[in-house]
């Protein structure tokens, strides 16, 4: 049994702060100087796994702020070093797969493609090693839980035109959490980001390693955002590439970035298009043959080939999937095609995502978003949203609602302000051209780290492997913790790349 001075002082604060620091004052012994887990607490039992990889299965608690409750296990995976090792990399690539499947060799084009070039030049420093977040996990582990109901498109808000159609797609999604709670049973508890933070501390730990080394790259960055509060005296480097914005507490400003920066991005792809003798919309201003597009879809459906049609909901779903810079090329060909009089591109290389049957939104939703406006304090945001972004930026509403609309009653660890000080220096790395996390966002957290450094470059989301100048000042910082001169910026590549 713990007894230390913090434990006893129950009345100043609330009661899962006072767990989780009488938590680590049990869990740590000193040895040497460094502080460490107890190894029987925390063991990892590495084994040979395929593709160069070793595995292991962390052993931890469903709710850290609960340690008696009971246990779950996440997935980890290494990639030794192939040079003189600096020691582990903790890493967490964020989605659409799990980090440890993304350690290896995958022709999955969802996947970065400049992914292996990045893991050749960190293991040349680094064993590193990805850790899956709680329910997700590569397939040949075993470990990752799959949903009986699969969840409703997270487009699927777009085209609702009544509250009929809202309801739909909450009955969907409610379903579908249904089955995902059955099928995860006591682990449904910690699906939070404070949970998987405290899993990459005694991930740490049982490394025996005094201070963090880590990167995280989009929802990764939410799990940083965590341990920087829970645990800022364990970090050494810390590294954030495509921040998620968890420091929102409400909804409207949250998703008010999100549709200023959709709706700057039109007026890029317009820019970019201008500028390319390879653009189908070549010749013409391409943000105003969006627009004539979507006025067209707004009086009547668009034809579109094989007898189908295109409505205004899939016309906007199409065109929030197609503003990824990745896909400019897509959008720029389907939009001079729908002019034409074919818009079947938005039903097929544009076509919205199906509903997963994964916990990924699940998850997602207990952080982000556990307390949801009602219909009609929607329809207010939405006006409101129309009037800064009338032209595109709007949507992003209903598509960042599209998530969690039904869902609720899970675990919740919500947004709030970033509390955090007395730390090293952080690096964060914020594409100008980031739609996915958006750059204002990005901006917004990096704010509240006193110690934050900001690398600017003009790219969008995931660019690490993508970008030499980024890559090269990445690489620095996690291997001597330079960070760049203030104000330095990388030039675009990726963006440079698109279309040829």
């Amino acid at each position: 049994m713990c007894a230390t001075a913090t434990c006893r002082i129950v009345g100043r604060m609330n009661r899962r702060t006072l767990i989780a620091l009488c938590l680590a004052g049990c869990l740590t012994v000193s040895l040497g100087g460094i502080a460490l887990a107890s190894a029987q607490a925390f063991r990892l039992v590495w084994k040979e796994c395929g593709d160069g990889l070793r595995c292991a299965e962390l052993v931890v608690p469903v709710d850290w702020g609960d340690p008696g409750g009971p246990r779950t296990s996440v997935h980890v995976a290494e990639l030794p070093a192939t040079g003189r090792s600096m020691g582990p990399l903790i890493v967490n690539f964020g989605g659409p797969g799990t980090s440890t499947a993304m350690l290896r060799p995958s022709d999955d084009p969802e996947f970065p493609p400049e992914l292996p070039a990045v893991l050749k030049e960190l293991r040349s420093r680094f064993d590193v090693i990805a850790i899956d977040p709680r329910g997700l996990s590569e397939p040949r582990s075993g470990k990752a839980v799959s949903c009986a109901e699969p969840a409703a498109s997270i487009f699927g808000l777009i085209g609702a035109r009544t509250k009929r159609d809202w309801d739909a797609h909450a009955a969907k999604n409610a379903a579908h959490q249904a089955s995902c709670r059955k099928a995860a049973r006591s682990a449904w508890r910690g699906m939070t980001a404070w949970n998987v933070a405290h899993d990459i501390d005694a991930l740490r730990a049982a490394l025996g390693q005094e201070k963090l080394r880590y990167a995280g790259n989009s929802y990764g960055t939410v799990y940083a955002q965590a341990y920087l509060e829970l645990f800022p005296q364990r970090v050494e480097r810390m590294y954030f590439d495509g921040t998620a914005d968890h420091t929102q507490p409400e909804f409207e400003p949250w998703v008010r970035n999100y549709a200023r920066v959709q709706e700057r991005h039109l007026t890029r792809f317009r820019d970019w298009c201008a500028g390319r003798t390879d653009c189908a919309l070549r010749g013409r201003d391409a943000g105003e043959a969006w627009d004539e597009l979507a006025a067209r879809a707004r009086r009547a459906p668009l034809p579109a080939s094989a007898g189908r049609t295109v409505d205004e909901g899939q016309l906007y779903a199409g065109a929030v999937k197609g503003m990824n810079p990745a896909l400019w090329p897509q959008f720029a060909t389907a939009i001079r095609k729908a002019l034409d009089g074919d818009a079947a591109h938005f039903l097929t290389e544009l076509a919205p995502d199906p509903g997963s049957s994964s916990v990924s939104q699940d998850s997602l939703c207990n952080d982000f978003m556990p307390k949801l406006p009602t219909y009609e304090e929607f329809q207010g945001i939405e006006a409101r949203l129309r009037a800064i972004a009338p032209r595109f930026g709007w949507i992003e509403g209903r598509y960042e609602l599209g998530r969690c609309w039904g869902r609720g009653g899970g675990a919740s660890w919500a947004s709030h302000p970033l509390r955090v000080r007395d730390v090293p220096p952080i690096l964060f790395a914020i594409g100008e051209l980031d739609n996915n996390t958006n750059y204002l966002g990005q901006r917004h957290v990096a704010g509240q780290i006193p110690s934050a450094r900001v690398l600017w470059h003009g790219d969008g989301h995931a660019s690490w492997g993508g970008n030499s100048c980024l890559r090269r000042h990445v690489l620095a910082y996690l291997t001597t913790g330079a960070v760049p001169a203030q104000g330095t910026r990388c030039p675009a590549e990726r963006i440079q790349r698109v279309g040829k």
